[in-house]
């Protein structure tokens, strides 16, 4: 039985052949083989036990904001977690609970919204609430970790499983999820009342920040590299006389040398060609190896 009659059995809404750029920050790569958009925590169990019962090869999709797509696209199903799956809820006067498809935007104004403070720094960065956790998403000095309380997660055995905060095991860009096979359903965070007009002042400059040094009106995927030990990537990159450096239509952003955009009609392997460069001309020119952070979806 093939993986179309399988789902459609199970009554679920599987497309084939699905574009995957538009579901992307960076607008790069082909199609997904299968693809299914997920509506429910129950439906995304349901999704899950196929899988590993008829040994599906499958990959998780958030916001695709911190993610590169092969060009020729990915085989097997791509199960997205988007606006289908992004309830955000007050379970109690500082604590804040949301589906991982929910936007880490949507978030920090919904804590707003509530007189919460804690998640400010976090205001901009665009990524899903699962995206972020798997990341441990930071800027301007805060990170995740600083308000998650616990986590909800489906693991490689097909048990949902609860993480506190240690458990997680969250540092700089990287946490449990890295090295365990675990698709994250929800994250729960622990705030503090604050004064609104404060949370959105600090909020609002954390956003102009953003916008005055980073090329939000271009196609990135964010910080490409991770932070070196005791410097700064886009210094380095900076330093090697790299910004506006491009191969066809991947570029250093002229404007942030942390960031690689597609300035059109980038391809992956432009992308990934670039990267490669950089790395190499970062060691060369100055001893620093460079960790791409950007995910590759293939």
């Amino acid at each position: 039985m093939n993986l179309i009659n399988i789902f459609k059995q199970a009554n679920l809404p599987i497309e084939s052949n699905i574009a995957l750029a538009p579901y992307t920050s960076l607008k790069i790569g082909g199609a997904a083989e299968y693809f299914i958009s997920i509506a429910s925590k129950e439906m995304l169990h349901q999704v899950l036990s196929l899988c590993h019962q008829h040994q599906i090869k499958y990959h998780i999709l958030g916001n695709g904001s911190n993610t590169l797509v092969l060009d020729y696209g990915v085989k097997g199903l791509v199960i997205h977690l988007g606006r289908k799956f992004s309830k955000i809820e007050l379970l109690d006067e500082t604590t804040i609970k949301c589906d991982a498809g929910a936007l880490l935007k949507d978030v920090c104004l919904f804590a707003l919204d509530q007189g919460l403070t804690g998640m400010e720094s976090l205001y901009g960065i665009p990524a899903s609430i699962g995206g972020a956790l798997y990341m441990n998403a930071g800027a301007y000095d805060g990170e995740m970790r600083d308000i998650v309380k616990s986590c909800e997660f489906i693991d490689k055995d097909d048990q949902l499983v609860t993480f506190n905060l240690a458990q997680c095991e969250l540092s700089y860009r990287h946490s449990y999820f890295m090295n365990n096979p675990s698709t994250i359903i929800s994250v729960t965070f622990s705030l503090k009342k604050g004064n609104p007009l404060i949370i959105k002042e600090k909020m609002d400059d954390f956003m102009l920040r953003r916008a005055t040094k980073q090329p939000l009106d271009k196609h990135s995927a964010g910080s490409t590299f991770k932070r070196p030990p005791f410097n700064y990537a886009s210094a380095l990159i900076d330093q090697c006389g790299l910004k506006g450096f491009s191969i066809n239509d991947a570029a250093v952003s002229s404007k942030h040398a942390g960031f690689l955009i597609n300035e059109n009609k980038a391809s992956s392997k432009d992308f990934i060609s670039l990267i490669a460069y950089i790395e190499a001309e970062v060691y060369l020119k100055t001893g620093f190896k460079l960790q791409p952070e950007i995910q590759i979806l293939k």
